[in-house]
């Protein structure tokens, strides 16, 4: 963590209160703050060749071990400051964008008096999973569609809404890995995993012409809200 103390640096929220405390403090403190990073709110600014695509490609900066890294920020004034007050500075549930962005390093308020420098391992760490295995594909870039197949979106929704085990759903324009083509994430919720989910995906797709990549992942019911269109509102 680092601390200057020129230019002044007011708290702007509670996230940023920690951050002070953690970089004055001790271990504790540090603790404290890393545990309230994922459950708060962060900011990150779209890159602007990529804005109108919609695709999430987020801006980055190039610290002194010259590989790139995401820029996140505390808040969105923070943000503008480095980037410009015409910047696309968007906020994020803080555990989605870090699920989202934790193969890469990232750095927190770059060119702020207070700010952390992050590698991957840290970054999963803060979010309690591990990095993926070279090869594995996972997305990198999630986004709201605003454009989806024929009756895809319609499907998803009436197939999913009807089953009471799927507590949330969101479709996210998507890209991975292991490939630049742009396709589709079904995040959703449900407590019994997989094990329902390739029946209710064939009756969602029947009739459907797909000719892009679709994947899906299931997590918990507890789990932070995800990225796109909301296919089921979270439910009880």
């Amino acid at each position: 963590m680092t601390a200057s103390p020129s230019p002044a640096f007011s708290p702007l929220n509670d996230l940023e209160v920690l951050l002070m405390a953690a970089s004055s403090g001790g271990a504790d403190e540090r603790a404290a703050f890393e545990a309230a990073v994922p459950e708060g709110k962060l900011w990150a600014v779209v890159a602007e060749e990529d804005a109108a695509r919609d695709t999430l490609r987020l801006r980055t900066v190039t610290p002194r071990d010259g590989r790139p890294a995401t820029a996140i920020f505390t808040a969105r004034e923070r943000a503008l400051a480095v980037f410009g007050e015409d910047a696309t500075a968007e906020a994020f549930d803080g555990r989605a964008l870090l699920e989202v962005i934790c193969v890469n390093p990232a750095v927190l308020n770059p060119g702020q008096p207070y700010g952390v420098s992050w590698p991957p391992a840290a970054l999963s760490a803060m979010i309690g999973r591990t990095l993926p295995e070279p090869g594995a594909r996972y997305p990198t870039h999630l986004a709201r569609p605003k454009e989806t197949p024929d009756g895809l979106v319609e499907g998803l929704t009436r197939e999913f809404e009807a089953d009471p085990s799927v507590k949330a759903a969101w479709l996210a324009l998507a890209r991975w890995s292991d490939s630049e083509d742009a396709g589709f994430y079904l995040d959703v919720r449900m407590p019994e995993g997989e094990a329902q989910l390739p029946g209710l995906m064939n009756r969602a797709l029947a009739g459907v012409v797909l000719d892009a990549r679709l994947d899906a992942g299931v997590r918990a019911p507890g789990a932070p809200a995800g990225i796109g269109l909301e296919i089921v509102a979270p439910r009880d």
